[in-house]
């Protein structure tokens, strides 16, 4: 009852934490965007406002002359790790100028992988109504198809825009989105429905069949999830649904599948489905315990309670720092990223290499002492049965 208790209080210090964090952030510094709009439009010396977001690019020729040889525009779009703007530069022709990324929020190493100037220098001279589809060579990056799907729409929609406001083009078609559900999106839904099952009467009341059942949704969790997508659930996530960060639907569907299908069963009946049955780096851990036999070590429930609260404190830091800086890959210590794409910091190698040995000899190290995700689980759980015990004492109450 004590330990009920002090999570309770934990709760509520957390709490206020987070909304204090919140409200500081939100008290960011504008950006200079002097630098963006010259890499937009390299040809421009100087800008002027031409309309509502959109500036013009001036020339300065010999006699005095001057000469307006673009214009460039910063739009918004949703990226894996939150909003990222983009420079979009055109020249008077209606031709691609320059692509500049003003601010992003994904994860620094993975963003440097992808070589994303490099991208952007092969969509230089296209004219604004090409589709700007992402290369084959882009795309062989693992995990790439988020940020490069951001970056496109960003040039398509900053194309358009200056197209038909600044330079007065016809613009036919609509939107590009992903409004229909793609395989990402097939996938996922598959798989919570899979999971789903695991609970369910008739597998309940054969375990075997459950176990078996359970392996097939967690293997399959790891191959589509963890090596084909890539793009698993992430504190990353949490941060930009609590900073407000809302992607654009039909854009964005797979992110907000994620997010139903992991907190909503949470919310509602008390199952973690996402983390049992379909978390890859779970599958992985699993993989590597079940390779190592019988070989087998129990922490000591001291340190085991302590751990936990060491993956608390982790966890509500990297919220803390998140809504504080306004970037939700701000403090990123979560190592499946680097599992399944071998990139991420020095202290994430590092720290993924200690919790593979580490599966060898216990169930889940990484979710049971260190996942975020297990700390916000956690939280969410503490939070509905204070709630249900709360409306049950009123209910009590009420009729007596």
């Amino acid at each position: 009852m004590k330990m009920r208790v002090f999570e309770r209080i934990a709760g509520v210090v957390a709490l206020i934490a987070v909304i204090a964090a919140w409200i500081i952030g939100g008290f960011g510094s504008q950006k200079d965007l002097s630098a963006s709009l010259k890499r937009a439009l390299p040809m421009a010396s100087r800008f002027e406002p031409a309309g509502d977001g959109i500036y013009a690019g001036h020339a300065d020729l010999l006699g005095g002359l001057d000469l307006v040889v673009g214009y460039v525009t910063i739009t918004r779009t949703s990226g894996y790790g939150g909003p990222m703007q983009v420079a979009v530069g055109l020249n008077r022709f209606g031709k691609l100028a320059g692509v500049s990324v003003v601010e992003h929020k994904e994860t620094p190493p993975f963003y440097n992988r992808i070589k994303i100037d490099d991208y952007i220098d092969k969509l230089v001279g296209k004219p604004h109504s090409d589709n700007f589809t992402p290369g084959d060579d882009i795309d062989a990056v693992s995990g790439a198809t988020v940020t490069l799907t951001a970056l496109t729409t960003a040039v398509r929609r900053g194309g358009d825009r200056l197209a038909s406001e600044a330079l007065g083009l016809e613009v036919s078609r609509s939107e590009i989105g992903n409004s229909h559900i793609g395989f990402p999106e097939l996938v996922l839904i598959l798989l919570f429905a899979a999971s789903f099952l695991t609970y369910s009467r008739p597998l309940g009341d054969r375990p075997k069949a459950r176990k078996i059942f359970s392996w097939v949704t967690r293997l399959a969790g790891l191959a589509l999830i963890g090596f084909v997508l890539t793009i698993p659930l992430s504190i990353i996530n949490i941060n930009s649904l609590l900073i407000g960060y809302a992607p654009d639907w039909g854009v964005s569907n797979y992110w907000y599948l994620m997010i139903v299908g992991a907190l909503l069963p949470l919310i509602l009946v008390n199952k973690d489905v996402y983390c049992q049955c379909i978390c890859p780096f779970g599958a992985a851990q699993d993989l590597l315990k079940a390779g190592a036999g019988e070989r087998k070590f129990v922490p000591p429930k001291r340190a085991v309670i302590a751990l936990r609260w060491v993956q608390r404190a982790l966890a509500l830091t990297a919220i803390v720092t998140g809504l504080l800086y306004r970037n939700p890959a701000r403090l990123d210590y979560e190592v499946f990223g680097t599992f399944f794409t071998l990139t991420g910091t020095v202290v994430q190698l590092a720290l993924l290499g200690v919790v593979l040995i580490a599966s060898l000899f216990l169930v889940r190290p990484w979710c049971g002492f260190l996942c975020p995700l297990r700390a916000v689980s956690d939280y969410v759980r503490m939070l509905r049965l204070w709630g249900l015990e709360t409306a049950r004492r009123l209910a009590a109450e009420s009729k007596a």
